[in-house]
């Protein structure tokens, strides 16, 4: 029988993964396309292996690898080698793989919420989720050329949809996630809801979601994701138990606690699948910002306790928080954690290049197996610099991260993805590399615009902009500011050759200065004022002028504390030349003093993912 190569694609990816109104959605959204591919790939495997074949994409490196819930994270597209199966009994064994996990998952969520939900319009749906896509291609000794031809097929394929007939219904509100298809939830308005769905499902008044979006918010037997307020507040909880200790904590502990799971999820701390850097505070963070205390009265409510009984969990709380923030104060820190995140978007650059120049299967394998170790490197690292995972498969990543950590996050990361894909740089003109962006914004912000934001930041890393200068595609950081009520603030640079050079190392410094009072926080709008005098000056002319007069406004702010005046006037000599360079240095020192705003606990640019705390030389 002719070898073959089968390509397989499998979504909706814009239903899993891009809808979403809570950092749960957008988790389990991931984790389920994953869990649905990784059953696929399995069943592609037990057949293909038993006939001589192999998968190609994903390379599992373990015989458990593909089992439900291991560590590896499966992208959506598969490949694999066959060679005395037919492809087309092996692309249906894989269709029914895939159909069949997600109607397990389906199932149990239908059963336990049934109270709630529109079974006609469940049917309707439920069958009509899974997007599955097969092609495949004869295998000669052209590896390179059967590859290019099978991904134009499967291309072409997705291309011719299928349409089926629409069973939209009349007068039935549509999700609120993406407005596809109509709510499976019955009107509260008109029917009675028994209270434990009220509290589990957590919708806002008039919230609607279709089977996607009830499946991602309330799937069982999977441990409560971080929510991003704790991910914001975890620089001024590590100030705190820095400080005084874990034991100043267990008050608040013991308020949320007694609120009760249904009101403040508790985190799994366990090292295995959970968040043990989370143990000190394990729970949702929305008990530390008193902004967000209504949410909590209200689901407290819900459970149908005692006003009085409400009143006094509240006041425990109140009271163990205002202890918290007069602690807070007393050390110099804020008072109320800083409300903001950074997500983290990567992707590998000229990985496409270098697929093209692989000669062989065999050499696919071991690229992909290489990209599945990056993968677990990356929720490793990602976890060290106290942050959470969303997604990481092949040469992508998403995750949220607090922001006093982000640079050292992004750079340990581009630098793994170049440790472990270092056998393949020669098969491109540059090497392979890995862009990062940061997009650092208002935890309060809606999920699906803090993800937004990350890809803008991820696209900047990847092409530079007229406004960035003479820089080269890919290889970059980009960090991009958005605070309320101002415009946005966005830097790239190419990765430097040594940690020590980099962009991330010039706003670590900068605030540093920034906490150790070297420099005021406020320079920067007084520095903007300075460049504008110096737009018409030609560079030869300007450079000693800007340099004096840089220095003299910072010199005229001297924050109380000890002054680093000597290595601020070296840094000035260094970076600022004419006006645009002065202007970009007002951009660094407004990121600085946002990372300088969680001053409890920074963390240097370079630090060693699997030793937390240590600096590497």
């Amino acid at each position: 029988m002719t070898a073959h190569l089968l390509a397989i694609s499998l979504g909706p990816v814009q239903g899993f993964i891009g809808s979403a109104r809570r950092t749960r959605d957008l988790w389990f959204g991931s984790y389920l396309l994953s869990e649905v591919s990784k059953a696929t790939a399995k069943a592609v495997h037990d057949v293909a292996h038993a006939h001589g074949g192999d998968l190609i994409f994903p390379a599992p490196i373990h015989p458990g690898d593909l089992t439900p819930d291991s560590p590896l994270n499966v992208a959506n597209i598969i490949l694999a080698e066959l060679r005395d199966a037919d492809p087309a009994t092996v692309a249906q064994s894989a269709k029914e793989a895939a159909r069949s996990h997600w109607r397990q998952v389906a199932d149990v969520v239908y059963h336990d919420h049934r109270g709630v939900i529109h079974r006609e319009i469940w049917a309707d749906q439920v069958n009509d989720v899974i997007e599955f896509y097969a092609a495949w291609a004869p295998l000669d000794d052209d590896y390179p050329a059967a590859r290019r031809h099978v991904m134009r097929l499967l291309g072409g394929r997705k291309n011719c949809r299928d349409f089926l007939p629409a069973k939209g219904r009349a007068g039935v509100p549509k999700s609120s996630l993406d407005g596809l298809r109509e709510s499976v939830l019955k009107d509260p308005k008109k029917e009675l809801w028994p209270r434990h769905h009220r509290c589990r499902l957590r919708l806002r008044e008039g919230e609607q979601l279709d089977v996607i979006g009830l499946i991602k918010r309330t799937a069982e037997g999977h441990w409560p994701y971080p929510c991003v307020a704790r991910v914001a507040a975890d620089p001024w909880l590590r100030g705190l138990v820095a400080a005084c200790g874990e034991n100043v904590l267990e008050p608040l502990r013991s308020a949320c606690q007694a609120l009760g799971e249904a009101v403040v999820h508790r985190l799994d701390t366990s090292a295995e699948r959970g968040y043990p850097h989370y143990a000190a505070f394990p729970y949702e963070a929305a008990a530390l910002f008193r902004s967000r205390h209504h949410e909590l009265w209200e689901e407290l409510r819900e459970e149908g306790e005692s006003a009085e009984a409400s009143r006094q969990k509240f006041r425990d709380l109140e009271a163990a928080l205002g202890e918290l923030r007069l602690r807070a104060s007393a050390l110099g820190m804020p008072r109320e954690p800083n409300p903001y995140v950074a997500v983290l978007v990567a992707d590998g650059d000229r990985v496409g290049e270098t697929l093209s120049h692989l000669g062989s299967a065999g050499d696919h394998r071991r690229f992909s197996r290489q990209l599945s170790r990056f993968a677990v490197e990356a929720s490793k690292i990602v976890h060290a610099q106290r942050g959470v995972l969303v997604y990481s498969g092949g040469d992508d990543v998403l995750a949220f991260v607090p922001v006093d950590t982000c640079l050292a996050c992004a750079r340990e990361l581009r630098e793994k993805f170049a440790e472990l894909t270092a056998p393949w740089t020669d098969k491109t003109r540059k090497g392979l590399t890995l862009s990062v962006g940061l997009a650092i914004s208002n935890f309060l912000e809606n999920v699906e615009n803090l993800l937004d934001c990350g890809r803008a930041a991820e696209e900047h890393a990847k092409q530079p902009r007229q406004s960035d200068g003479h820089q080269e595609p890919r290889d970059s950081l980009a960090v991009h500011l958005l605070k309320r009520g101002s415009g946005p603030v966005e830097l790239r640079a190419n990765w430097a050759k040594n940690w020590w050079e980099g962009m991330d190392q010039e706003l670590q410094a900068l605030a540093e200065w920034i906490n150790d009072r070297t420099l005021s926080g406020r320079v920067a709008y007084d520095l903007y004022k300075v460049a504008e005098i110096y737009d018409a000056w030609p560079t030869r002319t300007a450079t000693d002028a800007i340099q004096r007069d840089t220095l003299s406004v910072i010199r005229g702010k001297p924050p109380p504390g000890e002054s680093r005046i000597k290595e601020v006037a070296e840094f000035i000599r260094e970076r600022v030349k004419d006006a645009a360079s002065l202007r970009r240095l007002v951009e660094e020192l407004l990121i600085a003093r946002q990372l300088a705003a969680d001053h409890a606990y920074m963390v240097p640019v370079r630090q060693a993912s699997h030793q937390p705390g240590e600096v590497l030389a």
